[in-house]
């Protein structure tokens, strides 16, 4: 009776085994990683810039924990189901986890930069993923998108970054009660742009300096 390792069970070549007491080992090994992956998930909750690291894979691994074990697990490293089929369903359940980007911290990174990558190319900005990561979380986006679309918004802050010295300027002119000079001519993004130095200036100024 042989022993597995994770990356050989996650191998795209790996031939899952027919006997029952070899799939137990291969459960065992997979929920076990399974289990590391998720207490470094919900430790990086804790810090800067992942606090939300709990969405996604996490969140996807919780709802079959929940399946297989109840509401009060936490935990895929259980008892095996007794049942050959549930076994491998289990399995195919905890390897879809590990296989998952967003299981790992690196994984979640990639996935902020290339969103900032594709992002920064479409309107023209050159932000970090982490301050773009904490914008789309911020309320300040929250209470935007109740009224406008993504693109708009986008569409204007792109344009206030690209001429983020002219906004910077305006909005130390308003801390001087004078009329603000806004960088937007078409009607509607003019609107959304007033709103945002109007209502958000505060976080205006973190996003473009």
């Amino acid at each position: 009776m042989q022993g597995y390792k994770t990356k050989e069970i996650l191998n795209p070549f790996f031939e899952m085994p027919k006997d029952v007491k070899e799939l137990e080992k291969v459960y065992r090994t997979l929920a076990k990683s399974a289990d590391q992956r998720l207490v470094r998930l919900e430790k990086y909750a804790q810090e800067e810039n992942y606090q939300n690291v709990t969405k996604w894979a996490y969140a996807r691994a919780m709802t079959d924990i929940e399946k297989w074990s109840g509401a009060e697990a936490s935990r895929f490293n259980t008892a095996p189901p007794k049942h050959k089929l549930q076994l491998i369903a289990k399995i195919n359940d905890i390897i879809t986890f590990l296989e998952s980007p967003t299981s790992t911290k690196a994984g979640i990174s990639k996935m902020f930069q290339k969103r900032a990558d594709t992002i920064n190319d479409k309107y023209g900005t050159d932000l970090k993923w982490t301050d773009l990561g904490e914008f789309f979380e911020s309320e300040f986006y929250h209470n935007l998108s109740e009224r406008y679309d993504s693109d708009s918004i986008m569409k204007v802050l792109g344009k206030m970054y690209r001429n983020k010295d002219k906004v910077l300027k305006a909005l130390k002119k308003s801390q001087e009660e004078k009329p603000v000079q806004y960088v937007s001519d078409d009607k509607v993004q003019n609107k959304i742009e007033k709103e945002i130095l109007t209502e958000y200036p505060k976080e205006v100024r973190k996003l473009l300096s």
